[in-house]
């Protein structure tokens, strides 16, 4: 629902904006285009700020102003990361970085360093992300810039609260606010007042942490910013809340009552804020935790109201983040007036999110609460999946601590048991050396050995010969292998090349094309307008038809997001249809498998899929994959029509094929069972130490 909510508003969006952008006059040029974007910017409108700075660029590009398209490609890169959408972030940032280092435009490259490194700590590189703010803090000390080094102390305080280090965090953000009180520069100032409060906060010192908030939200208030007011307002709130949950913990009900008052005061003033300036990321995130305050104060209808608006425009703005914690605070509330069957559907959607963020704390908590409310339900066989369920999703969570320990002991206990092994050995011999002198005399040892001996050679040159004809067969095998392995991988990075160019290059210039005629239709007379709205209806056509082709040949959630959001919106797609029944169960760890292996799996998946549904005639298909330490084990059912695998049609076999040569590629094994009328069923293992490269 998201998906297609969002992309209709984009369309709709890109035609306003078309209009408007051919209705600026031609002689200001890329200026008017850049001011354009950055108002968007300045207004919270990424979308539209994107499609003014694709504008820009290409009539920059037409004049070849290499800086200004390198400024386009760092502010295009911003939005972005205002958007959450990090992977594009991250592009365009390192592009203009690229392209500021060339040029040798400090400026562009310092702060271009700092966005670089806020996409870096949001995916989780952490020690790169403070390289890339170390950088930007040593390129503006080099030229001065005393704004950019307090923007860049910023920065660093945050990083070093997230990583824990709280005291160089107060030092930072001591810096950065330092400077900015001595500057006309009031909304940076500001922000590093909550910045300071947050280090504070963080060093357990609430008073002065929210003296830093209060005097960031009056600042606000006198010079008219109220995002930074709303944030001042929820740090605020959230104190309080902890307050409130540490006196509940006391059991001091009154005081902890009085305190989550005072954070829902705080909370529906930032609603009011919000309001005042539309941003609709932090009102659906404050609704979402005001919806918590309403259920620990017993007000339970306000709890849902709030909870369901949060839902609303988590959905706008697609904030899967949120709506998750929606979904669930909503459960809860359906859950406490036992309102069971409601409680179980936010649970299930809240899983759906859930797998999909890889969050597996709350996949944990969800999968208890859903065994809890079918226990209550008497379904005790759904309990009991999801008990299990649960029990998977905290050996996961466990998992890594459990693989720490391991190795912190790994070397001391392979030395203990190397020493346990040859005194076990030594002991052994010593038996067998007593038990020979016992039995035999000394003629017969010889004897014996000698016949042990000969036996032994002659053994041991027909091994040998048996060995060399292996090894030479082994080789060929090997050679024949990677023949194969070579094309699949060629195959592979072209499909990848092609849908590339496809989409950066064709698509993009589609598009603009689309911009153009919009622009000249409205100009024109009724019967040339009408020529131009066909003719910009096939080039929308040509610009859908070529994303999809981009999108078949490289799926771009593959590369971007992994191989189960891969197989998810493969397998959506199919079910989205209505013609055939998906039970899908994927059991995966969060780190990424290696780029080939991903599209080696996916790809045979693919065929598995394309084969039930062009040959197979099925209503229904199941899919389980689980990924653990040692293996990857796959297993795919259809309830089609088969077929005699002996028997094989030459074209369904070409599509086995395909199958077989990428798992045999991944090291893997294929099982094929099927019969006519009793549909068709793959087995597949991969080791996990075949996986390639």
């Amino acid at each position: 629902m998201i998906k297609s909510k969002s992309l209709y508003i984009t369309l709709i969006l890109t035609g306003i904006l078309a209009t408007a952008l051919y209705a600026i006059p031609q002689s200001k040029g890329v200026d008017a285009v850049l001011d354009k974007a950055r108002y968007y910017i300045d207004h919270l409108n990424y979308d539209s700020s994107i499609l003014y700075l694709d504008s820009a660029k290409v009539l920059s590009r037409s004049t070849d102003d290499r800086l200004n398209v390198t400024y386009i490609n760092r502010l295009k890169g911003y939005a972005y990361l205002k958007k959450n959408q990090y992977d594009s972030a991250g592009f365009y940032l390192e592009k203009a970085r690229k392209q500021a280092m060339a040029l040798g435009n400090d400026t562009i490259l310092a702060i271009a360093e700092l966005n670089l490194g806020w996409v870096k700590h949001q995916n989780g590189w952490s020690d790169s992300a403070l390289i890339s703010y170390k950088n930007g803090l040593k390129i503006y000390q080099n030229i001065g810039d005393t704004s950019g080094m307090a923007k860049a102390y910023t920065y660093l305080a945050h990083h070093y609260n997230y990583s824990g280090d709280f005291d160089k965090a107060l030092n930072n953000a001591l810096k950065a606010t330092h400077i900015y009180s001595k500057k006309d520069e009031p909304g940076r100032y500001i922000k590093s007042l909550i910045q300071l409060g947050n280090s504070y906060e963080n060093l357990k010192d609430n008073d002065t942490a929210i003296a830093c908030y209060k005097k960031a939200y009056q600042l606000s208030l006198d010079h008219n910013f109220p995002k930074e007011a709303t944030s001042a307002l929820i740090n605020i709130a959230v104190i309080h809340y902890n307050w409130g949950k540490v006196l509940e913990e006391k059991n001091d009900s009154m005081r902890a009552r009085e305190e989550f008052i005072l954070t829902k005061d705080y909370f529906l003033k930032a609603i009011e804020f919000n309001d005042s300036i539309n941003n609709k990321n932090q009102l659906a995130l404050v609704y979402a935790n005001i919806s918590t305050i309403y259920r620990r104060l017993n007000e339970d209808q306000k709890a849902i109201e709030s909870a369901q608006k949060s839902i609303e425009l988590a959905n706008e703005i697609n904030n899967p983040g949120v709506l998750l914690r929606a979904l669930n605070n909503l459960g809860i509330c359906y859950k406490k007036l036992k309102d069971y069957s409601r409680a179980e559907s936010c649970y299930l959607e809240a899983m759906v999110w859930a797998r999909k963020l890889h969050y597996m704390e709350e996949l944990l908590n969800l999968t208890i609460n859903l065994s809890n409310i079918y226990e209550i339900n008497g379904d005790y066989k759904e309990s009991l999946k999801y008990s299990r369920l649960a029990a998977s999703y905290q050996d996961s969570l466990f998992s890594e601590k459990k693989q720490k320990l391991i190795e912190k002991h790994k070397t001391d206990f392979e030395i203990l048991h190397l020493k346990d092994q040859n005194k076990i050995k030594e002991l052994e011999n010593k038996k067998i050396r007593s038990e020979r002198n016992r039995s035999f005399g000394i003629g017969l040892t010889i004897v014996f050995l000698l016949v042990v001996f000969i036996f032994f050679f002659r053994m041991r040159v027909r091994k040998n010969r048996i060995i060399a004809e292996q090894k030479i067969q082994k080789l060929e095998d090997e050679k024949r292998l990677m023949a194969a392995q070579s094309v699949l991988v060629g195959q592979e990075k072209e499909r990848e090349r092609i849908a590339r160019e496809l989409h950066d290059g064709i698509g993009v210039l589609l598009s603009t094309a689309s911009i153009h005629f919009s622009s000249v239709e409205s100009k024109a007379d009724e019967e040339t307008s009408e020529m131009l709205k066909k003719a910009n209806r096939l080039l929308k056509n040509a610009s859908k038809e070529v994303r999809q082709i981009s999108h078949n040949m490289m799926p771009g959630v593959l590369s971007k997001f992994g191989l189960r959001e891969a197989i998810e919106d493969l397998f959506e797609d199919v079910e989205e249809a209505g013609e055939v029944h998906i039970d899908m169960q994927l059991i995966c760890k969060e780190e990424r498998l290696p780029e080939n292996t991903e599209i080696m799996i996916f790809r045979a998946i693919q065929e598995m899929l394309n084969n039930t549904i062009k040959h197979a005639n099925a209503s229904a298909i199941s899919l389980f994959m689980e990924r653990t330490d040692e293996q990857i084990i796959i297993e795919y059912d259809d309830n089609g029509s088969g077929f005699d695998t002996d028997k094989l049609p030459s074209d369904k076999s070409l599509g086995l094929s395909g199958i077989r040569s990428r798992i045999d590629y991944l090291g893997g094994t294929v099982e094929l069972i099927s019969k006519p009328g009793k549909g068709t069923r793959y087995s597949i293992t991969i080791p996990m130490g075949s996986t390639k490269e």
